[in-house]
């Protein structure tokens, strides 16, 4: 980067291990500028096109490291918004307005509503300690406690942090929340502000806890979850900031973010760097979102190229949630669903079942914003430490998923114990079975603790229960209950309670009802009979819970026989296979290509949110399906760019003699990446995924952001016009060069790749991450180059047509 020649109102300048700020209007011959070129790049590339700055400093020296859009930073003054919280942390525990123990209650409107926007944090959450209302960045925290501050103190604790030659007003209620004219700052001088706020000694060490539990619970549940910045190696804590300027209407967003050395360390020594982006037009969580690329860069944590997705997990006890990469879903999930299991197979094929049931399932409560609760509705999670053995299963079969015999990812669903033969799906939730959630015996856990038990139930606290639910209501009394039908693996499918009236009901529901009545100790699963002693239900049975799948007692007594985790998951799921996740992508399921030239996630591509409702239109040859958040007006123009490139391929083939049946299409754009992984089941790098005459995209705003919506939607087109042409058999080597030449992609393909036609198809058949696909996916570009180079295109599409494939 080259050195700046400014108009600099402060030049800093580092004087020990404090920052202070000379008034020197002119440059200095050593620039305070020292460029790291990774981080310059990385905040380069995160920034694009658009309108805002970032300013990366070392806080230990004071350099910068880097500086995207230098005259915005250094010169243009702008309201803060909520990253001046932090500060007005300190200066409401200074006036001992507050205490770190102090608790105040959201009513979620400040009383002058003209001025302090309403909370956005969900609602009816216990009342705050400071720390919680920056996590969650509460407007009624700060603006009805900042009315017992004085502006004189305020200023002063302002200047000490750098901030005294842009307070431009008077205190009113919207200062403390960082609106209005009172405090203006640049994103330079909130860097260095953040940076003496955690390094030196302007904070005493009880006011250094209460910042730092809430600028990282702002990272980990508040107001910056959605950035995932609690996944990196190094322990980021951060600010979110969304601020309307002065004489403007369209919100500016903040994002103050500082790492340290360890996430494992529950006080953190100085942090080691400090990164501020403000965005125009924008909002503080987009600011978070794309300051994540930067940090992940800095803590030289390798890229996340692999095909595992991010999940957000609920942890329902503490009403927080987490975001996370899925393999370190899956690792607490099995450290959670068995905490005692000690065989590696065993160990091993609940998390290929676990991996799967998530990719199969990711969105599960996406109404609620997240993926998955912590609970036995979706999976069991816990923050526990995996045990090394826990660790080393789930690492071992990274990627692994498990195929059912068309080629899709089976419902791994799995159980305690099976009680001597699985579930048949159909059974307990009244929906058709795949072949392999029929029931199987099993008699490998007959000498589990859960194989056979017995309740004895009371009939007045029976009768209790049965009262709970319309379902089973008889009345004041019971005189009989019988299982009315078995199914074939012995579980209840009808269950008669007589009374003072009648009722049936399926087994599984009359389980779910006594057991939310009596406690999950009752009637274990629905593998029951029942019989009546005097004044007593005597209910004899097998199995702990659902029963469907995988049973872990059984699954350890196979590992201790030594059988392989592949033998136990074919026993429980037969006629499924175990397969890498992203051999997916071979033809006959669904084809997927890579989202950028390099596989790096960045910002947006990792978001499992509520998706809008969806709308449909429809042109001569494609619908268009994507969510109502799309402007009209960017429809019509990809239906334009749809039925022009359409056109254009046909003309190209036409010109070799053919004249395909080039079938209609259905385009549909996911409104994030989590629903484009939840609905084809591809690795989130993935740009698109056809399969028969749909194609589903990943969202349309990061495909323009990328600039790869053009190439993206010939690519895809390519392959239906190969399919109409030379039918689904042709080799993936040639669809995927002809793709990739036709779509104009080559200049984006690495330069080192496999060169024979054997060595292609194998890289495309076992890439297991981005980079892999990149690799092989230019192994093919460059095969159908050269062929276009000695024969003409012309010749090649005859090739396809006449499925003449042996040419290499």
């Amino acid at each position: 980067m080259s050195k700046y020649k400014t108009t600099l109102a402060t030049i800093v300048v580092l004087v020990g291990s404090c920052f202070v700020l000379s008034r020197d209007p002119s440059p200095r011959e050593t620039s305070p500028i020292r460029e790291d070129t990774r981080l310059q790049a990385s905040a380069t590339a995160a920034l694009g096109n658009r309108e805002g700055a970032i300013v990366i400093v070392d806080p230990q020296t004071g350099r910068f490291l880097a500086v995207v859009n230098p005259k915005l930073a250094f010169e243009s003054a702008f309201p803060p918004g909520s990253t001046i919280k932090p500060f007005m942390t300190l200066a409401l525990m200074r006036a001992g307005v507050i205490t770190a123990d102090t608790r105040l209650r959201c009513r979620h409107k400040y009383k002058r509503t003209d001025v302090v926007d309403s909370c956005s944090h969900p609602r009816n959450l216990a009342p705050f300690n400071p720390g919680e209302a920056l996590a969650y960045s509460c407007n009624y925290f700060f603006a009805t406690l900042g009315e017992r501050l004085e502006e004189d103190d305020v200023s002063r604790l302002l200047a000490d942090f750098g901030f005294d030659q842009i307070a431009r007003g008077r205190w009113q209620p919207q200062s403390a929340v960082g609106e209005g004219g009172f405090l203006q700052v640049t994103p330079m001088q909130l860097a260095m502000a953040y940076a003496a706020l955690f390094n030196g000694n302007k904070v005493l060490p009880q006011e250094r806890a209460t910042l730092l539990a809430g600028m990282r619970g702002a990272v980990t549940f508040g107001t910056a979850e959605k950035a995932g910045l609690d996944s990196l190696p190094s322990f980021v804590i951060g600010k979110t900031g969304t601020a309307t300027p002065l004489q403007g209407f369209r919100p500016q967003g903040w994002f103050a973010g500082l790492s340290f050395p360890s996430r494992t360390k529950t006080a953190p020594a100085d942090a080691q760097l400090v990164v501020v982006v403000y965005l125009k037009n924008a909002h503080g969580s987009e600011a978070a979102e794309l300051a994540r690329s930067i940090f992940e860069e800095s803590s030289n944590a390798p890229p996340t190229t692999s095909s595992s997705p991010y999940v957000t997990v609920k942890q329902v006890s503490e009403n927080t949630r987490r975001r996370m990469p899925l393999e370190d879903y899956i690792r607490q999930v099995v450290a959670s669903e068995a905490s005692v299991e000690d065989e590696p197979e065993a160990l091993k094929a609940l998390a290929i079942a676990a991996r799967t049931y998530a990719l199969k399932n990711l969105g599960r409560h996406q109404d609620e914003g997240f993926d998955f609760c912590s609970t036995t509705h979706c999976q069991r999670f816990a923050t526990v430490e995996a045990r090394a053995a826990v660790a080393s299963a789930v690492q071992e079969t990274a990627g692994l998923i498990l195929q059912d015999s068309h080629d899709q990812m089976a419902d791994a669903y799995y159980s305690a114990s099976c009680g001597g033969m699985t579930a048949n799906l159909k059974t307990i939730w009244g929906v058709e079975a795949p072949d392999y959630l029929r029931g199987v015996r099993d008699t490998y856990c007959n000498s589990g603790s859960h194989y056979r038990w017995t309740d004895v139930i009371a009939s007045k606290k029976l009768v209790d229960a049965l009262r709970s639910d319309s379902r089973t209501d008889v009345g004041e009394s019971v005189r009989g209950i019988s299982v009315t039908k078995h199914d074939q693996t012995g579980r209840a499918e009808v269950v008669s309670i007589v009374g003072d009236r009648t009722r049936t009901i399926n087994g599984w529901e009359f389980k779910l009802i006594l057991g939310r009545a009596l406690g999950w100790q009752f009637l274990k699963s629905s593998r029951f009979d029942v019989s009546r002693s005097g004044s007593e239900f005597v209910f004899r049975g097998g199995g702990f819970g659902h029963g469907l799948g995988l049973c872990q007692e059984g699954s350890h007594v196979m590992a201790q026989r030594g059988q392989s985790f592949q033998q136990i998951l074919t026993h429980y799921y037969p006629g499924t296979t175990v397969t890498a996740e992203t051999e997916r992508g071979r033809r006959g399921d669904t084809e997927a290509r890579r989202l950028g030239d390099t596989g790096t996630r960045r910002r947006g591509e990792t978001e499992y949110f509520p998706a809008s409702p969806r709308r449909h239109v429809s042109a001569s040859h494609f619908m268009l399906t994507y969510p109502q958040s799309i402007d009209q007006r960017e429809v019509e123009q990809v239906l334009n760019l749809l039925e022009a490139t359409r056109s254009e391929l046909l003309s190209r083939v036409s010109a070799a003699g053919f004249q395909p049946a080039f079938p209609n299409l259905e385009i549909v754009f996911n409104e994030t990446t989590g629903d484009f992984v939840g609905r084809t089941g591809m690795p989130s790098w993935a740009a698109a995924a056809t399969k028969n005459k749909r194609v589903e995209l990943q969202p349309l705003t990061l495909l323009k952001q990328r600039r790869i919506l053009e190439t993206t939607l010939r690519h895809e087109l390519v392959h239906a016009l190969i399919d109409a042409l030379g039918s689904t058999q042709t080799p993936r080597w040639l669809t995927e060069g002809m793709a990739i030449y036709v779509a104009g992609e080559g200049k984006m393909m690495a330069q080192r790749q496999p060169t024979s036609v054997a060595a292609v198809e194998h890289a495309l058949a076992t890439a297991k991450s981005a980079a892999d696909m990149q690799t092989a996916y230019a192994g093919a570009y460059n095969l159908v180059r050269r062929l276009i180079q000695s024969e003409g295109e012309q010749n090649v599409w005859k090739r396809i047509a006449n499925r003449s494939w042996k040419i290499l």
